[in-house]
């Protein structure tokens, strides 16, 4: 019997000439941009609504764990999932996987928090926003 991942958002990676250091594996500060591409997704998908250019998220904290590496050929995707909400700050589970295997190649968490662009302040999460998230992402714990 299998366990079903949490993971429901998944985007497929191409992993970029340019990506790859003089030992033929991605280097690591590319990694943040491939967590950047499976935010956006994840983003899109879980809040359609979002206008980050009024409201939007700034990372806190980001913490990546590099498990294995990623070469030139690897064929990878990055998954993505919101596992907390607080008042003012979401906790952001990611990982990159190897498509022929499942195979977790890296880990990473971020706190993002709620931001209003214009006023450069942090605030509270929109309650639609918070809807929108728990409608897309069913294992999401919300802090009351």
């Amino acid at each position: 019997m299998s366990i079903a991942s949490p993971f429901i958002n998944r985007l497929s990676i191409q992993v970029r000439f340019s990506d790859i250091d003089m030992m033929g594996h991605v280097y690591n500060t590319v990694y943040q941009n491939y967590y950047d591409s499976g935010k956006i997704h994840y983003f899109d998908n879980a809040i359609p609504c979002m206008d980050i250019m009024t409201i939007g998220v700034v990372a806190a904290s980001v913490k990546i764990d590099y498990l294995r590496p990623i070469y030139i050929k690897t064929k990878i995707y990055v998954e993505s999932r919101i596992c907390h909400i607080g008042h003012k700050s979401l906790s952001m589970e990611q990982r990159l996987v190897k498509e022929d295997t499942d195979e977790v190649l890296s880990t990473c968490t971020t706190i993002l928090v709620c931001y209003d662009v214009k006023n450069k302040i942090s605030i509270p999460i929109p309650e639609k926003w918070k809807d929108s998230i728990t409608a897309y992402d069913k294992n999401v714990i919300v802090k009351k």
